[in-house]
């Protein structure tokens, strides 16, 4: 059995790159092309260029079946291949695979979508493209980043974004997200993760939750914008220009509910603490919900 085992390893070793194998690949491309990007070890780095293509070097890790490059124009997918799993658990388990590093220079206009696993993924200068990133466990970083559509999930991976985003959705289990530069619309959910905000520009559309992980965020309101905030055991600290225009309203069950706008009230018997107030004309609306968790609302 161990000849049989031992024949079948040299006959389909060369299907299967070698340790450190590199990798050096161009493909033209539209200066606001897609390009799609996955890989389930090890790192994916995009730099952007003002060039229409994109260049792909780096090095594929032992049992990678192949890189697998399909496409260009409109559209470029770059895909790290494991092993054939119809070959069985010889050849198929991912546990085989060493880490894969990628590193691709895009179209700086140029739209990403990336699916990893445990590979860490950092994206730098891209602007007007939309960007997706989905992943499991690998620390996911953006930098300089400028696009009208930006989301990103993960798992247990930590998040950071510094730029500029129209439209965010971030969503972690216990990752901890650090997001600078969001504005306008913006979602963010996590279960244990801490989530921290700071907006570069007026805030229109904020929606943040989470169960165990605490919340700051830290920003102007844009005129009728909204700010909702949730968690069950979570801190939250919401600090607010002095100048904002809003309607407040906080409530914490079992929390400590401290505010530099309005009075915080606390009935005369039992647990639980409210605030309503209004910081200038009442323009905007706040709102801020704990089960267990503090609640500080401070004025800038």
């Amino acid at each position: 059995m161990k000849i049989k085992l031992l024949a079948l390893s040299v006959l389909f070793a060369p299907c299967l790159a070698l340790a450190g194998t590199p990798i050096n690949e161009t493909r033209d491309v539209d200066a606001n092309a897609r390009i799609d990007i996955s890989n389930v070890k090890g790192a994916v780095n995009v730099s952007a260029w003002d060039k229409n293509q994109v260049v792909i070097t780096g090095s594929l890790g032992e049992g990678v079946k192949r890189l697998a490059i399909d496409g260009g124009g409109s559209l470029l997918s770059v895909r790290v291949e494991g092993p054939d799993k119809s070959k069985g658990w010889l050849w198929g388990s991912d546990s085989a695979m060493q880490e894969t590093v990628l590193n691709l220079k895009v179209p700086r206009a140029a739209a990403l979508e990336l699916g990893v696993v445990s590979a860490e993924v950092a994206i730098a200068d891209t602007v007007g493209g939309e960007v997706q990133v989905d992943s499991v466990s690998g620390r996911i970083r953006l930098s300089a980043v400028q696009s009208p559509h930006l989301r990103l999930e993960s798992v247990s991976g930590d998040i950071e974004f510094d730029g500029k985003a129209d439209k965010v959705s971030i969503e972690t289990v216990s990752g901890d997200v650090v997001a600078r530069g969001v504005g306008s619309a913006t979602r963010m959910e996590t279960v244990s993760g801490n989530l921290r905000v700071v907006a570069s520009a007026p805030l229109r559309q904020t929606e943040a939750s989470s169960v165990s992980g605490d919340i700051e965020i830290s920003g102007a309101l844009e005129r009728g914008g909204r700010i909702e905030i949730e968690t069950m055991s979570g801190d939250v600290r919401l600090s607010l220009p002095a100048s904002v225009s809003t309607k407040i309203r906080a409530e914490s069950f079992s929390g400590t509910l401290r505010s530099d706008f309005g009075t915080v009230r606390k009935p005369e018997h039992g647990p639980g603490s409210s605030l309503e107030a209004t910081a200038g004309g009442g323009d905007g609306d706040v709102s801020v919900d704990s089960f267990s968790g503090d609640v500080t609302i401070r004025r800038e």
